[in-house]
């Protein structure tokens, strides 16, 4: 077996002696020059390797996220014609970069209550000079703006390996390669933007302690700016295939970054109007905050707050907006049509001078909200049935509710309301909404057929299409009317309780006999369903829920049955964190993908560390860099011998055809919590497989005694 530590010496090594000797960006453009002129003179077409960095999206996400939030700067970009521009130009860029880094931190990574201060410091051409002076070293300054660790501990020069991101700072970010629309980043400026961008990545390959530091060492981000626009170059390559033995490092690099690199480039567009100030909510500003973004992510982790939510939040109170003008225009038009209120279960007139009618499509368009108190009648073919809601589950507004049913008010149950049947082009949320409930009721309905009973798994109290208030005109059982309500879906089911991503967040990591309690419960879920075919196909910290029993004790139920997978043409969901290697290289799940997500999913709520990926090679990566590593078993080795031992076992499964021996774990698990568990034991009927035949890779002897 490799010795990855010495292995991992060597590299440093050689490639300590190649950074020395790698110090020309000049020399370094003579050899990458063709390369990049090629692939830059046919951006955007197939033909170039290049590709950008960013999807649209993901900008107007952004966008959405920091809608509303000031963001100030002290310094104005200067003129062109102004006698101090380049000291000026480079004082605005430093002031873009941390106005930029100190807004982003605000948002998403400081405490909501106690507001912590940004970690990142940035340093110019002018601090370098003095730091330089100061530590007796030659006043040479730094070739940009660099965002930095405030922790780092380099004297004098530039510490590249506590960079987080690097800005390339010009007269010009285009060049002759732009071909008149000024959107093509120039030849030279892409070519610095790659040195730095090596001597970024080599660093943090040398230093040890950013291996706990930054979540992905492989990506580096540079900022390309002048005086009114600017670009993002991103470099992703595995510094370990470098060839260092060699007495050439500059044809050895341009050989690297042609191999083993890659490399996106943004378009080029407008930062800074002509008065200098930032246009935050360009295009071009929007590029430089995301990259700036996905840089303290790598740094500092991910952030408190989710995008997606935040830009949710944006959408919410654009609809309200829509809404609330819908009813103006009503009012205006003088329309007096009724307007029922059924918020609470109960039909109310409204005078007629105060009638305001309320477009159906407005309706439709929202997930249907239920305050507490409401009464939620449902129907099937054969009987009807009454729940009352209680409150929203979870803090998002959204389809989740915990009710009570009318025949017994004792019983707390979760009520997941779906997307209305008329919305023929759903969004995203709508087909979320979709999986959760039309489809999660067949799956469970063929675990009851099958005779599948587990207090680990998720139990129908009723579900069909909501009876609304009032008369319903609808020609037949299965047909509709113009309510908005009527034909909604809903699910309902039992147990009640917190899921697992809540739990993490507020307690963080979760103890020893917990992880065990979670490996345990779910592998005896999974064990129950697999006995008829059904793979979960999506386990990750939001579909496991904590319940608590009547003795006070937790235990989990494996949820969101949505996207399981039934026969051998259905596709699971696809999480890059949480997600097997199976089913992100194949679209499949083998049999022990759903194990894999569990080590994974345990990996996480242990204190184990799942950076977010931009792609899903970038996930494969990690997971091939995490196993070989052993990174994973050493994490849960932590917590407990015999999950480490199962890390092992569900190692040697993955990507192949063998199943998980379901039996022989849930025995060892049992055997390991604290004075076993009688309950979690007669959930299981053991054939006749002995410990003798166990097989994990490593042995646990702890749990034996």
């Amino acid at each position: 077996m490799r010795n990855g530590g010495s292995l991992r010496k060597v590299a440093s090594e050689g490639l300590a002696q190649f950074s020395q000797h790698f110090v020309s960006s000049d020399a370094f453009f003579v050899e990458i020059q063709e390369w990049l002129q090629y692939n830059l003179e046919n951006l955007p077409s197939e033909s170039s390797k290049f590709c950008s960095p960013f999807q649209l999206d993901e900008l107007r996400l952004l966008d959405y996220a920091i809608e509303g939030v000031p963001c100030q700067l002290l310094f104005r970009m200067p003129p062109t014609a102004s006698p101090s521009a380049e000291v000026d130009r480079y004082l605005a860029v430093e002031d873009f970069v941390h106005a930029g880094a100190q807004h982003l931190w605000e948002i998403f990574w400081a405490a909501t209550t106690e507001l912590k201060s940004m970690p990142l410091s940035v340093k110019g051409p002018k601090a370098s000079i003095m730091e330089n002076i100061n530590s007796g070293m030659e006043a040479a300054a730094i070739p940009g703006v660099a965002l930095l660790k405030k922790d780092s501990r380099a004297q004098g020069g530039m510490p590249w390996e506590d960079v987080v991101t690097f800005v390339e700072v010009q007269e010009n970010t285009t060049g002759a390669l732009s071909q008149g629309d000024d959107t093509v980043p120039g030849l030279e400026i892409v070519a610095h933007a790659l040195f730095h961008g090596f001597l970024m990545l080599s660093s943090r390959f040398l230093a040890e302690r950013n291996q706990a530091v930054h979540q992905n060492i492989d990506i580096a981000y540079i900022l390309c700016v002048d005086s009114q626009k600017g670009g993002v170059v991103r470099l992703k390559g595995d510094i370990s295939k470098l060839e260092t033995i060699t007495e050439d490092v500059y044809v050895s690099a341009a050989e690297w970054f042609r191999e083993h690199v890659e490399v996106a480039v943004s378009p080029v567009d407008q930062v800074w109007n002509r008065f200098g100030n930032a246009n935050w909510g360009d295009l071009g500003a929007l590029q430089l905050l995301l990259a700036l973004f996905y840089s303290i992510e790598q740094c500092q982790g991910p952030p408190k707050k989710d995008v997606a939510e935040m830009a949710a939040e944006y959408s919410a109170q654009l609809q309200q907006r829509r809404l609330e003008r819908d009813i103006d225009e009503g009012r205006e038009a003088g329309d007096t049509s009724s307007l029922h209120n059924h918020s609470r279960g109960k039909e109310v007139e409204i005078e007629e001078e105060e009638e305001v009618k309320i477009s159906k499509h407005a309706l439709v368009a929202d997930t249907m909200h239920l305050e507490p108190g409401t009464i939620l009648w449902l129907e099937d073919a054969q009987w009807q049935q009454g729940f009352r809601i209680h409150k929203q589950r979870g803090s998002v507004q959204g389809s989740l509710y915990i009710g009570v049913s009318l025949n017994d008010m004792e019983k707390l149950l979760t009520v997941i309301v779906g997307a209305h049947p008329s919305q023929l082009e759903p969004c995203w949320e709508d087909m979320s909404t979709w999986y959760q409930v039309q489809r999660q009721t067949r799956v469970l309905n063929i675990m009851k057929q099958q005779g599948i009973s587990s207090r680990f798994l998720p139990q129908i109290a009723g579900s069909g299409r909501v009876m609304h208030p009032g008369p319903c005109s609808k020609e037949s059982p299965a047909g509709r009317c113009d309510h908005p309500w009527c034909g909604t879906p809903v699910l309902v089911t039992y147990p009640v309780g917190e899921t697992l991503a809540s739990a993490v967040e507020i307690e963080g990591r979760i103890s020893a006999d917990e992880a065990l309690r979670c490996c345990h419960d779910c592998l005896s879920a999974l064990r129950s369903t697999v006995s008829v075919g059904i793979q979960h196909g999506d386990i990750n910290p939001e579909h496991m829920m904590r319940a608590a029993a009547a003795d006070g004790e937790y235990y989990y139920v494996l949820t969101d049955w949505g996207h399981a997978v039934l026969e051998e043409r259905d596709s699971p969901a696809i999480s890059p964190k949480f997600s097997s290697t199976s089913a992100l290289q194949e679209g499949r799940l083998c049999p022990a993908s759903d194990a894999e997500s569990l080590i994974y999913l345990l990996f996480f709520v242990c204190g184990g560390a799942i950076p977010e990926f931009d792609s899903m090679e970038a996930a494969l990566h990690w997971r091939d860099r995490a196993w070989a590593r052993r990174a994973i078993q050493q994490q849960l080795g932590k917590v407990s011998a015999v999950l480490k031992a199962f890390a092992d076992y569900v190692d040697s499964l993955c990507t192949t055809p063998y199943p998980v021996d379901y039996d022989i774990w849930l025995r060892r698990l049992n055997r390991a919590l604290p004075h076993g568990d009688p309950r979690r034991m007669n959930d299981l009927s053991f054939g006749g497989s002995d410990f003798a035949t166990e097989s994990s890779g490593t042995s646990a002897p702890s749990i034996d005694n």
